[in-house]
């Protein structure tokens, strides 16, 4: 087991503010802050009769799923822009899916790590683990006397409070559980009343052999131009239960603690509903916070308003813009997502993808001499991470599929030819080349991986990119986005059984852009639904009906929101067939045209809203702009204190003001319900923009495809 030494407030050096990272004390402050957390509670002995903080104990994690396993371990846990490996393993820059580096404090005390599986823990002591010991293959544990179980003392479980399921699959484990040890049991972030209240009708709030614990991590800094509150339920919580009160507390908490680390954001603005809402929350915890601390001046004046600073804050609700998730993103980035899956900053693979046989070792296995043929040996799935912390990947991620194949090429070749270059037989080299050249041998070799890696990767991209029905999929999404109507092709998919997923979000698709779904055409879809893919896609479709993603429409009915998105789409010039993909001029570049909804609110945002009422009333919601004051307001007396309540000054005549001659202010765009990886690339095109007065950073809920997005609401 690797080891990863902890890091201090005092060993940490902050790195110059750049484009990508505006704001580096923010994303160290939360590193270093959220790793203290983990840290202090796993050290922490739960067991009654321990000392405080004793750690002779052995525990067994188990995590409510994998995501956040990956993200504790592999986020929190260590930061994987800075990733330790050890010295012999020079020729790989991927782990094992079940290997973790742990701090030399928690060395002996963890046993290993398990996913919580609701069906399997649901039964008997004997039970099924999808994942084995750190390092080890999948295994299934018959029995708690397996010698695995021998020496821990207690069982830590990681779960999320908005996820009822997590904690009844918990409360089932520990009543099925016979050998004697300690359950803690750990909210991230806090347990809600409702959690707390099932523990305690299940006589588990006061157990002796129980503890209950929470971790306050609200803020993940996935990159250090992306911050997640890994929130999966957001669009879930708002669009079908219609109470999104935790999401709204838990997103409110994470801007106080942003806050607090950036000094006060005195612009902000919010778009829809439930940005209001959030923006109200996050006011209403100002003031409390203001008027709870020892250190404010009772004989204070009226408020103020904030003078202008390098930050201003921008809240969307994901609502206001659901097309742009169903549609297929043709950046690098958004096709690994879609084609393999990122998790929080890294994609599990077969190891053969990114490292496959080469021809010799292909012929061996053709020349083996086992009578029945070459063994056939078990797949090795890895983990491999893709963020900044890899500059060849911070350069080609956001590229358009026609370009980052020759982009890749190129950086072969360029490579080949540095290597050639020295081992020229023909130039002589002095002592001084030949001590430079060797300093850089591990710069080369790292590059050498990284891009090796990206070229066995973009081959697997440009394989599902290439297929007539990829293609055919984008030709489609592109009607469907224009207005036409497209239910044969969409009757030849179902029948054929296309995937269930991309089947879903064309349905989807196809009535959100087109205001609703007729009846009698909606019924014949969802027949042929059930009968290609089973009964268990009709709750979801109900889901997807209760949610807004379907409308029905009967043909006498005139819907008067039916042309809502095909104004915006006008107003807003979503569509963009000229645009360069390969050189581009404009954000539509990252779907080949279509330039998501979103991002172009965010442009009108900076250009500012009083010549732009059109758009204004086709928007779900009220635009808020408001100024914080000091002391604090909530959101009705700062609404009173400005006429009127959206300012005529854009965000760009604040940004103006607010710019330096080396660098532009920061705008934080928050997404409440999920951004894409599209949004992201798009965003990040505007941020390096000259002429765009703003760098961008993203702070969201989630990171989101529609395939996930819908998936969260079954």
């Amino acid at each position: 087991m690797a080891t990863a030494p902890t890091v201090s407030e005092a060993d940490v050096i902050l790195p110059p503010p750049t484009a990508l990272n505006p704001i580096p004390e923010l994303s160290a402050a939360l590193r270093l802050d959220n790793q203290e957390q983990l840290i202090e509670l796993l050290q922490r002995n739960p067991t009654p009769a321990a000392p405080f903080g004793g750690a002779d104990f052995r525990q067994l994690l188990i995590f409510g799923s994998s995501s956040l396993r990956t993200l504790l371990l592999r986020q929190v846990l260590n930061d994987p822009h800075k990733r330790r490996s050890k010295e012999k393993q020079t020729k790989k820059n991927w782990d094992n899916v079940n290997t973790y580096q742990y701090p030399k404090s928690l060395q002996g005390s963890i046993a290993g790590t398990r996913l919580l599986e609701q069906t399997s823990l649901a039964s008997s002591p004997s039970f099924s683990v999808a994942t084995g010991l750190d390092g080890a293959a999948e295994v299934s544990f018959k029995d708690q006397e397996d010698d695995e179980f021998q020496h821990v003392d207690v069982l830590t479980y990681f779960v999320r409070p908005w996820d009822i399921g997590q904690t009844q699959a918990v409360t089932r484990k520990i009543h099925s559980w016979k050998k004697k040890v300690h359950h803690r049991i750990v909210y991230i972030p806090q347990p809600t009343a409702l959690v707390m209240q099932i523990l305690q009708d299940l006589g588990l709030a006061a157990a002796p052999n129980v503890s209950i614990a929470s971790l306050q991590l609200d803020l993940f800094p996935i990159e250090t131009d992306v911050y997640s509150l890994e929130y999966e339920l957001a669009v879930k919580d708002d669009l079908v239960e219609k109470t999104p009160s935790t999401m709204i507390t838990t997103c409110a908490r994470a801007l106080l603690k942003l806050q607090d680390i950036t000094g006060k954001i005195p612009r902000i603005q919010s778009i829809g509903t439930t940005s209001e809402k959030v923006l109200d929350r996050f006011l209403n915890q100002s003031v409390d916070e203001y008027l709870s601390s020892p250190e404010r001046d009772q004989d204070e004046e009226a408020s103020t308003p904030l003078p202008n600073s390098h930050i201003a804050m921008l809240f969307i609700d994901r609502k206001i813009d659901m097309v742009t998730p169903m549609l297929t993103p043709l950046t690098y980035e958004g096709l690994l997502d879609e084609v393999v899956g990122i998790e929080t900053g890294f994609i599990q693979v077969d190891v053969n993808t990114i490292n496959p046989e080469d021809d010799v070792e292909k012929e061996d296995k053709k020349k083996s001499t086992n009578p029945f043929g070459p063994v056939s040996k078990k797949a090795e799935v890895v983990s491999l991470g893709v963020h900044a912390g890899d500059s060849l990947y911070a350069e080609v991620r956001d590229q358009h599929v026609e370009k980052f194949g020759s982009f890749l090429q190129n950086q072969a070749l360029a490579l080949r030819e540095s290597h050639a270059n020295f081992t020229n037989k023909g130039t002589k080299k002095d002592l001084q080349e030949i001590h430079q050249f060797v300093k850089q041998i591990p710069v080369f070799t790292q590059n050498l991986r990284s891009l090796t890696n990206h070229i066995h990767l973009a081959e697997l991209i440009k394989a599902e990119s290439e297929q007539v029905s990829f293609r055919e999929q984008w030709q489609t999404e592109r009607s469907m986005i224009e207005g036409e109507v497209c239910s044969d092709i969409m009757e030849e998919w179902i029948c054929s059984r296309y995937p269930p997923w991309k089947v879903l979000r064309m349905l989807c698709l196809q009535s959100l852009c087109t205001g609703g779904l007729k009846s009698n055409r909606y019924d014949a879809f969802r027949s042929l639904i059930v009968e290609s893919y089973g009964y268990e896609f009709l709750m979801m479709l109900h889901e997807l009906e209760k949610s807004g993603l379907i409308r029905r429409k009967e043909n006498f009915f005139i819907d008067s929101n039916s042309s809502s998105f095909a104004s915006l789409r006008k107003s807003l010039i979503l569509i963009n067939a000229e645009v360069d993909t390969v050189e581009p001029d404009d954000v539509s570049y990252v779907s080949s045209g279509y330039a998501p909804l979103t991002v172009r609110l965010v442009q009108s945002a900076v250009q500012g809203w009083s010549k732009k009422k059109d758009i204004v009333e086709q928007l779900p919601g009220r635009i808020l702009d408001i100024q914080q004051c000091h002391p604090p307001l909530d959101m009705n007396s700062t609404l009173k204190t400005q006429n009127p309540p959206v300012t005529t000054d854009s965000l760009g005549s604040y940004a103006k003001a607010a710019r330096t001659e080396t660098s532009k202010p920061v705008l934080f765009v928050v997404f409440l319900g999920g951004v894409t990886f599209m949004e992201i690339a798009a965003l990040r095109f505007l941020s390096k923009r000259p002429s765009f007065p703003f760098t961008i950073i993203v702070i969201t809920t989630k990171i989101i495809n529609g395939s996930t997005l819908l998936q969260s609401l079954g």
